[in-house]
């Protein structure tokens, strides 16, 4: 058995902070909920092997529990459209599961559809089976690896046929090796289909034999012809479908150039345009036009985090270090920009939070500013995606909080855009709490203190989810003793936050809590089986539709257990399951 799969029980929990722990009683809610937002990196509390650690003996747990549902949680948890586009997991749960069983009834088919999204997955999926000492990639993996490949265009594998994926491994000079895309098609070899094989070759063969290789290939032959054209020749770059990096790179960055790419329909996509505002209006493109594109345009697909970022670029500048602490990209503010990106905010908004009266309660502790989305490069951390959601929420409800043991809102103000609520959310009081029932508790407090204040119908946590055992979560006697002043019953032989909820329903009417781990490092702040309240991970946007479906049921508690193991023919057949556990088996 490969070397991390022999090792995935040597897992940590930070001191204090390990509460009811369902890798036992409920293994797929502690996939789902535990690991769901697993960044994979150095962390506050653990480091990256421990991560992976933890994330290896997750997953294969509950594939051993429900056979195909670790395979199914992989697909969901790399789909862009309907599940949560992790990239990082997209790629990492396959390898772990490809090891683990490499001629598996799911092996072929959910590598396939784990791999589908983008060329540079296919690379990614083979650094892992070399960095975490897996083994060959098995053929039923590599098989899976082709059909993915067969799906994707000529672009999309050109886009990332030059780049270079280290790995561990050092060569003889010392220097750390690494794959290329062909290197990746080259063990699929053997089961490519004829388009897909003639790309391989192309790829393979040395740059001066390369020109006969473009029959059959209409972008190759395209771009060849443009990089020979010169840099006028807009027809053959849209046949070509260059990047716009190579744009700018023979067209230059000018007024011109950018309105003559946004010009062509698909050009730049949305995600694309978000990250050139600042050089198209520092180009000359006027805040008119930026504003006239984003109005039609949809950016599907986008994070309200992502957005937020670019604005506080705009605002505040960018500054970039490289490991020896030394600056290698600096970008001065912005602020004229502002207003594009509030504007994108906007749009990505639009559909995208459930119906009713929802808080946004987002905890700004260290531990949230600490391992970096999406890589070490990058300047996101699950608090901007913390304090922009909560933000979101205010449009409706008209204020959000952040918390720790007690409750600190943020009313919006007239006209005050969705970034600039979330940057006063990043700076306000609430650093965490391990006890969220003491916050409900408050909230309850000043939401009778001001009677005219909108009442939420949905509380959300947004949080990393350290808390304390189960022994130690209590609700304050002295809050316990007001409450009790004020004739509200508490009771004190449940959990904590059943209790405060069992109260807010008897004093201001219907509510949920949505329990929402944007970064968990281990187990639970309570059983998966209390109603009323819904266990959540991730940084995407879909998850919202299983708020949606849980409250439209009654929000129901997830049953204590899941049944014991089934076969892949009738896997959920007969359960009753949370609205996510159902969606993940739909895969």
């Amino acid at each position: 058995m490969p070397r991390v799969l022999r090792d995935v029980v040597g897992t940590l929990t930070h001191a204090g902070a390990a509460a009811f722990d369902l890798s036992q009683s409920d293994p797929l809610t502690h996939l789902t909920f535990t690991k769901g937002a697993a960044l994979l990196e150095d962390s506050f509390y653990r480091t990256q092997v421990e991560e992976v650690r933890a994330y290896s003996a997750a997953l294969l747990a509950a594939e051993r529990h429900e056979r195909g549902f670790g395979w199914k949680f992989a697909a969901y948890m790399r789909d862009p459209v309907k599940g949560k586009g992790n990239r990082i997991q997209g790629s990492l749960a396959p390898a772990i599961l490809a090891a683990a069983d490499p001629e598996g009834a799911f092996t072929e088919e959910y590598t396939f559809r784990c791999l589908r999204h983008r060329a540079d997955d296919v690379v990614l999926f083979v650094t892992h089976f070399e960095n975490l000492g897996l083994g060959e990639v098995p053929v039923a993996a590599r098989k899976g690896m082709a059909r993915a490949l067969a799906e994707m265009d000529e672009y999309q594998v050109l886009k990332y046929a030059g780049r270079q994926f280290p790995v561990l491994r050092r060569r003889k000079n010392g220097q750390r090796a690494s794959l290329r895309l062909v290197d990746a098609m080259g063990l699929a070899k053997a089961h490519l289909d004829e388009r897909t094989l003639k790309l391989y070759r192309y790829l393979h063969a040395p740059t001066r034999e390369r020109g006969s290789l473009t029959e059959g290939l209409p972008l190759l032959a395209a771009r060849r012809a443009f990089f020979r054209g010169g840099a006028a020749d807009v027809e053959r770059f849209v046949q070509g479908r260059l990047s716009t990096e190579q744009a700018l790179s023979f067209m230059g960055s000018t007024q011109e150039t950018w309105l003559r790419v946004l010009d062509v329909p698909g050009l730049l996509p949305d995600l694309a345009f978000k990250g050139y505002v600042r050089a198209m209006y520092l180009a000359g493109v006027s805040k008119k036009v930026l504003l006239r594109e984003v109005r039609r345009r949809r950016f599907a697909g986008l994070w309200p985090h992502q957005v937020y970022m670019g604005w506080r670029a705009a605002r505040m500048g960018s500054t970039r270090e490289t490991h020896a602490e030394e600056t290698c990209f600096h970008a001065d503010p912005v602020h004229e920009i502002e207003p594009v990106f509030d504007a994108i905010l906007e749009r990505v908004c639009e559909g995208l939070l459930p119906e009713g009266k929802n808080l946004g309660i987002a905890d700004i502790s260290g531990s949230m500013f600490t391992a970096p989305l999406g890589g070490t490069k990058s300047s996101a951390h699950v608090g901007d995606v913390a304090v922009t959601l909560a933000a979101a929420m205010a449009l409706e409800l008209g204020y959000a909080a952040t918390f720790s043991d007690d409750i600190f809102l943020e009313d919006r103000q007239p006209e005050q855009g969705v970034c600039d609520l979330a940057q006063s959310l990043r700076q306000g009081q609430g650093w965490g709490s391990t006890q969220v029932a003491n916050s409900v508790v408050h909230l309850i407090f000043r939401l009778l203190d001001e009677p005219s204040r909108p009442r939420p119908r949905t509380l959300y946590f947004f949080s990393d989810m350290q808390f304390h055992p189960p022994e130690l979560q209590t609700v304050a006697s002295g809050r316990v003793e007001l409450l009790q002043g004020r004739g509200v019953r508490f009771e004190t032989n449940m959990p904590p936050l059943l209790a405060a909820l069992q109260a807010w329903h008897r004093v201001l009417g219907p509510v949920d809590v949505v329990l929402w781990n944007l970064a968990a490092y281990e187990n639970a702040p309570l059983p998966s089986t209390l109603p009323n309240v819904l266990l959540l991970a991730g940084f995407d946007a879909n998850s919202f539709r299983h708020v949606s479906t849980w409250q439209g049921a009654g929000s129901p508690a997830v049953p204590a257990t899941q049944g014991p193991a089934v076969t892949p023919a009738d896997a959920g057949a007969g359960k009753k399951p949370s609205a996510e556990l159902d969606f993940i088996r739909a895969f």
